[in-house]
């Protein structure tokens, strides 16, 4: 849904519609976040529309003007006297299962259970500890972006994992620091741990082994695949976070941000980071023109199926999980 620095302090809130599903997720003013359906429980419009917003005290419906609190009760019904016999208690927000993992914010397009609150929490395993042990959460957001493309969202998730196409695909851009067809691959869980080495890592055989684990993300790429859609790449002093949304069989609404240590306040900076994403988005650009390639090979017939290597068993591992859920 957000990075938890987009959600710092009491009141401030964001909107998320990408599921399908209309979302509120608010800081409430015990800490906590609190996550409702967007939707008002007069006659369903939409509560909040803006996409995000800091320090709100509270929500009103454009509608009626039905208000609601930070922790989603019904504070005030207008000309309250026409609705006698409704009670407001019963009349809040609905809630959907939310929590803070791995310095990002989860939620589900749901009503909140017991059950679903604790499914959620566990969700990412111990892969919430590593992206906290990488900074995540203590980052800020940075640059985000949304822009879409002609494409399965699987198709989307593909293109980042494996390096099998790496040589071909990135020869004049990325491929001079990488190996060709060299990575590694966890599975934990549904999710996968990817490491991708540069070039740069045989000077480490050198080093002496205390200094080896602080000094991986500056020569290799980390790359977090946590089921369903969504990518965090860790790289040498910042992150990238990428979620896909489907929007048809055929395309996909693509959201980006970096994660910076810290806010930029100089032009300096800021064209620091910009260089940094010039690179990281010229490189998937070229990822996505494959993908949309194959989205019209898909459309032609000419495959039934399709053959992963060996070396290609994250993507295997992906699709298998994703047909699993689906069944």
């Amino acid at each position: 849904m957000a990075h938890a620095s987009q959600l710092a302090a009491p009141g401030d809130f964001v909107t998320h519609d990408l599921t399908g599903v209309p979302l509120l997720i608010v800081r409430g003013d015990d800490g906590a976040l609190a996550g409702f359906l967007n939707v008002c429980r007069h006659r369903g419009t939409r509560v909040e529309g803006a996409a995000c917003g800091k320090g709100k005290k509270g929500f009103v419906c454009p509608y009626h003007a039905w208000s609601y609190g930070r922790d989603g009760r019904l504070l005030a019904m207008t000309h309250a006297h026409g609705f006698e016999g409704v009670e407001r208690e019963s009349r809040g927000l609905v809630r959907v299962p939310v929590t803070e993992a791995g310095g990002l914010v989860w939620a589900r397009a749901s009503r909140a259970t017991s059950r679903a609150d604790e499914e959620l929490d566990a969700a990412l395993g111990p892969l919430a500890d590593d992206l906290l042990g990488f900074g995540i959460g203590s980052s800020h957001v940075y640059a985000p972006r949304t822009f879409e493309r002609s494409m399965s969202w699987k198709l989307a998730m593909d293109v980042f994992l494996e390096t099998y196409h790496l040589r071909p695909t990135h020869k004049n851009t990325i491929y001079e620091m990488f190996f060709d067809n060299l990575g590694l691959v966890d599975r934990v869980g549904p999710h996968l741990r990817n490491l991708f080495p540069k070039r740069s890592i045989v000077e480490l055989a050198k080093e002496p082994d205390a200094i080896v684990g602080g000094a991986l993300r500056k020569h290799a790429n980390i790359l977090f695949h946590l089921f369903p859609n969504t990518l965090v790449l860790v790289q040498p002093d910042h992150a990238a976070v990428i979620s896909a949304w489907p929007i048809a069989i055929d395309r996909v609404r693509m959201h980006a941000y970096t994660l910076v240590p810290e806010p930029p306040l100089s032009e300096k900076a800021r064209a620091y980071w910009d260089a940094n994403n010039a690179i990281l988005y010229g490189a998937t650009d070229e990822d996505f023109a494959m993908g949309e390639s194959i989205q019209r090979g898909l459309a032609s017939g000419a495959n039934e199926e399709i053959v992963f290597g060996a070396f290609e068993h994250a993507l295997a591992h992906f699709h298998g999980e994703v047909a699993r859920r689906v069944g």
